[in-house]
């Protein structure tokens, strides 16, 4: 069971919601995205929803869920819907007189909208697509510190795992044990399915684990993730076993001086696009433009992949408490690939790198 999110922190998080609905001039909100359900409540299990106005705060369930709702979701009324939850929902809604209510419409289908103006006959619905996701951009410490803890258990494998590599071992092999190790070092899970990608299978932004064997020399790219307490680390590592292709080598170098200047650029202030164009500007001036073609960063949290976005499309600054990722990359297909990878938490003056894995061309124990 996940550790329990502290009183304070889950108090605060309410408070500026209800801050949100009273800006909104919105009389309630139902939550139904579980990882929203999560940030707000604490309560972490499934088929739930969350009833929220100035002065309610339900958390609805069904008998499976109750006890667990309770233990987690401390100052919530947990209120079991003995009909659908959207009927629920549109009863709570007239009982409490809300006039307006705020859903999230990326996660209500055309269908369940309708069925919930059906209950709620009266009450004006309005989409509200990021309401809780305005809020999870911002880590507060004690996020960063489940953050930081999942890093710490997906180093320690990392190493590990390293350790156990030899020719012959195939890249489903490698990412089977590596998720192993996380659970037995204290993730919930793997954060992703863990990228272990050998010799010319590392051209391969998201390739899936083969079968592959891995040769006395060869690249090898290993991406991987632990989640703890439901928050997600997210690193990338490349290097060489054996000789080293000249060709490689030098895409290497390019892309590990790109992320430098990729995380130096990062501050409170800075538009997303500047991170993105800090390391790509770098990587286009070098000849390999065309094979870098995906986003610098992402935000990461609640979900391995969520709001910001630090490409050349991004819009809007980085703010204090944003942790995001920044991993430039080039691929050669045929040849291999490189890409590196860290998390990064956006500080009141600059940022501050919360992964410890070095960056170099070989890996030893030293990188444990």
């Amino acid at each position: 069971m996940p550790n329990a999110i502290p009183a304070d922190e889950l108090r605060a998080r309410l408070k500026r919601f209800r801050a949100m609905l009273d800006r909104e001039r919105l009389g309630g909100a139902l939550i139904t995205d579980f990882i929203n359900v999560r940030y707000l409540s604490g309560f972490a299990g499934g088929d739930s929803a969350l009833f929220v106005t100035p002065r309610q705060r339900l958390l609805l369930t069904d008998f499976r869920y109750v006890e667990e709702a309770a233990h987690q979701a401390p100052g919530w009324k947990v209120v079991t819907k003995p009909a659908a939850l959207l009927e629920k929902a549109g009863v709570l809604a007239k009982k409490f007189r809300v006039r307006k209510l705020a859903v999230e419409s990326g996660h209500l289908t055309l269908g369940m909208a309708k069925g919930l103006q059906k209950f709620a006959r009266g009450v004006a619905l309005k989409p509200m697509n990021q309401m809780v996701e305005e809020l999870r951009i911002i880590k507060s410490p004690w996020e960063v510190r489940q953050l930081e803890a999942a890093l710490r258990i997906q180093e320690r494998c990392f190493g590990e795992v390293c350790r156990m590599l030899r020719p012959g071992i195939r890249e489903y092999e490698a990412a089977a044990e590596m998720r192993y190790r996380l659970v037995k070092g204290g993730a919930d899970d793997q954060s992703f399915e863990c990228m272990f990608q050998w010799g010319s299978n590392a051209s391969r932004p998201h390739g899936r684990p083969t079968d592959r064997k891995l040769q006395e020399s060869n690249i090898v790219l290993i991406d991987w993730g632990a989640k703890f307490n439901g928050y997600h680390g997210d690193l990338t590592r490349t290097f060489f076993l054996g000789t080293i292709p000249a060709r490689l080598r030098k895409i290497h170098e390019i892309v590990a001086q790109a992320q430098q200047q990729a995380v130096e650029r990062i501050a409170p202030g800075v538009e997303f696009a500047n991170v993105d164009r800090a390391a790509r500007d770098l990587i286009d001036k070098a000849g390999y433009k065309k094979q870098f073609g995906h986003s610098t960063g992402h935000g990461i949290g609640l979900k391995i992949h969520e709001a910001p976005t630090l490409s050349w499309r991004g819009k809007g600054v980085l703010k204090p408490g944003m942790v995001v990722t920044v991993e430039p990359g080039i691929y050669l297909p045929g040849a291999g690939g490189v890409r590196i990878e860290d998390d990064v938490l956006v500080t009141e003056r600059g940022c501050r790198k919360l992964s410890r894995v070095p960056i170099g061309l070989r890996w030893n124990g030293a990188n444990a």
